[in-house]
């Protein structure tokens, strides 16, 4: 019984320490609340009587302006010319009552004096010169200052800051970086902002803080499990706006694959499928080297629509400029066209110069188109604006400044240009002015396709496998798996950003696939 009272003795004492705490840490929130409370307060009473001093100062200044006119029309001769005027209307009744006038003369000398007086006083010209309108125009400004926002108004912290719209609720790709926009419209940050992030397991993983300029944020993360997360954001020890931000991060690898092409065509096909990219509506664009038609898929694999082409019009690669204009390399008449968002051809390029154009991509800036020609182990520049040729650059050979055989070509987001050297198994970059700048990756067999991402990351399809590059052409990742079944995979676009997803035309198997990456 004594052991057993001691060591409630101790658990009492340890229990009552717990509750003194507790009860501090009331103290000081009490204490807190009171003293904001107080200041929020006072604070409001400077306004008041700001606005009030401001109120009264805009009423003198009207006041005395008032007085100022009624100076300057004179308003006391408008008095004296009153007085006046009335004293002659006495003297002129006095006259034409008066029973006698003893002589002409006598009549004409008070007609005359009664005409000088009322020449003197010039009643119609002075009322005239005197006659002044006054207009007072309300003013609504204050009315609906005090019925809005008045002396100011009280804000939680937590409605500071808000969360961007398109990020409140996101979905991300396993260990893929992302960034969460928050606005504020505080007048200083004195409430740093923290952010937590954690999955239904409880397992949490750090965030950065970034302040930009103009009361801007960006918090960015990267989850490393897949399943649903929340990055929960606070300012002090309340939530912001938008929070908690609801994460949904997908696994890596294959998630879908759009099955054999040849389903969606009635005629030709045995052809194959060379490119794919997305077009203005957010659709997969596929060309499988079938006269006359284009497949157009949504991105998650379900077929829309056939788009019928011109008769004749075979479509190899392609590629969409930022006007919603089309760019294909013609299989026909060995050129490349373009057409607009109906797929009525507008201009080409090229015609009796190419032979086998394969790859191709557009400058927006610069205005030039570039074109892979598969034979002439070169790149042909064309200008957008009048379909010219402006020149080529690269010549036949093994040297790390020639080429053999390039099949694509993409630009980086300095305009680089990164060209898919065919026969040497390699992927070169040039500059804006066509000099070599350097090899980027070497012993790439069977290489099809080129494209880069938002992050200036190099995606890479050959043989049997998808590959990602840094910017500086080192090895990143394979995108695929073996059992993925690629097999001479060609044509590639990027289709999400922030989900980071590809597709890829994958030749043999004549099908689509669609990876996160």
């Amino acid at each position: 019984m004594k052991t057993a009272i001691h060591k409630f003795n101790q658990n009492a004492t340890e229990v009552i320490r717990i509750a003194e705490g507790i009860a501090i840490n009331l103290k000081r929130n009490l204490e807190s609340i009171t003293n904001d409370m107080s200041k929020f307060e006072s604070a409001i009473e400077v306004k008041q009587k700001r606005l009030i001093k401001t109120v009264q100062k805009k009423s003198k200044e009207l006041i005395s302006k008032l007085e100022v006119i009624h100076k300057d029309h004179k308003v006391e001769d408008i008095n004296s010319q009153l007085i006046k005027t009335n004293d002659l209307m006495v003297r002129i009744n006095t006259a034409t009552n008066e029973q006698e006038i003893e002589t002409c003369e006598s009549y004409l000398h008070h007609l005359k004096t009664i005409r000088n007086m009322a020449r003197e006083t010039d009643i119609c010209q002075s009322f005239h010169k005197r006659h002044i309108t006054l207009n007072i125009t309300k003013s609504t400004q204050i009315e609906e200052l005090i019925n809005t926002e008045g002396i100011g108004k009280i804000i939680m912290v937590g409605d500071l800051y808000k969360v961007a719209k398109d990020d409140e609720t996101i979905t991300v790709t396993k260990e893929e970086k992302f960034v969460v926009k928050v606005s504020s419209i505080a007048e200083n940050d004195a409430f740093q902002l923290t952010a937590t992030l954690r999955n239904s397991s409880g397992e949490e993983t750090a965030t950065d803080v970034d302040y930009q300029e103009s009361g801007e944020y960006k918090i960015s993360g990267r989850c490393n499990v897949e399943g649903e997360w929340q990055m929960k954001i606070t300012a002090g020890a309340a939530q912001i706006k938008g929070s908690p931000v609801n994460i949904t991060v997908e696994s890596l690898g294959l998630v879908h694959t759009i099955s054999n092409i040849s389903e969606y065509k009635k005629h030709n096909k045995r052809c194959k499928v060379k490119d794919v990219i997305l077009d203005a509506d957010g659709c997969l664009l596929v060309s499988s080297y079938h006269e006359d038609i284009l497949l157009k898929f949504n991105k998650s694999g379900l077929f829309v629509t056939s788009i019928q082409l011109p008769q004749n019009v075979i479509v190899n690669r392609m590629h969409l400029m930022d006007n919603g204009h089309l760019m294909y390399s013609h299989v026909y008449r060995n050129c490349v066209v373009m057409c607009d968002d109906k797929f009525k051809e507008t201009c080409s390029f090229g015609e009796g110069i190419l032979k086998s154009p394969e790859g191709l991509t557009v400058n927006n800036e610069t205005r030039l188109l570039y074109v892979t020609y598969h034979s002439a182990n070169c790149v042909f520049k064309f200008s957008v604006d009048n379909g010219s040729l402006l020149g080529n650059f690269g010549s036949k050979g093994l040297e790390i400044y020639q080429m053999n055989s390039p099949i694509d070509v993409t630009l980086s987001k300095g305009g680089h240009v990164i060209v898919a050297d065919y026969g040497n198994c390699r992927i070169q970059m040039y500059d804006v002015n066509d000099n070599f700048i350097r090899v980027l990756s070497n012993g790439i067999w069977h290489l099809h396709g080129v494209t880069t991402d938002t992050d200036e990351n190099i995606i890479v399809s050959s043989a049997h496998r998808l590959q990602l590059f840094d910017k500086n052409g080192d090895f990143i990742k394979r995108i695929d798996h073996e059992n993925d079944r690629l097999c001479e995979p060609f044509g590639i676009t990027v289709i999400s950003n922030r989900q980071r997803k590809v597709a890829v035309a994958n030749y043999i198997p004549n099908n689509v696939k669609i990876f996160n990456y």
